[in-house]
């Protein structure tokens, strides 16, 4: 699975918005390229109770971050809904 198809599968009704900050923010396409390497990591170590609460952890905290980042875009949108 792609960084980005991983994002949209978790943000489904974002899928506009999360295209395109990937294709405009380098921050964001790192986010979601980190989102799909915890969520790797999440898949691998499952069965490692301690790795994987760690790993699900850090899935979270990039979930918080990406929520943040369409949070912002939206913000930006209804404060200058002609960019």
């Amino acid at each position: 699975m792609s960084d980005l198809t991983a994002v949209i599968g978790h943000f489904p009704a974002h899928e506009l918005t999360i295209r395109r900050l990937y294709a405009n923010a380098p921050d964001f396409r790192v986010l979601c390229e980190d989102y799909e390497a915890a969520r790797r990591a999440l898949e691998h170590w499952c069965s490692d109770g301690i790795k994987a609460e760690d790993f699900q952890r850090l899935l979270a905290e990039i979930e918080d971050e990406i929520s943040e980042a369409l949070q912002n875009s939206f913000n930006r949108i209804r404060r200058n809904p002609e960019t």
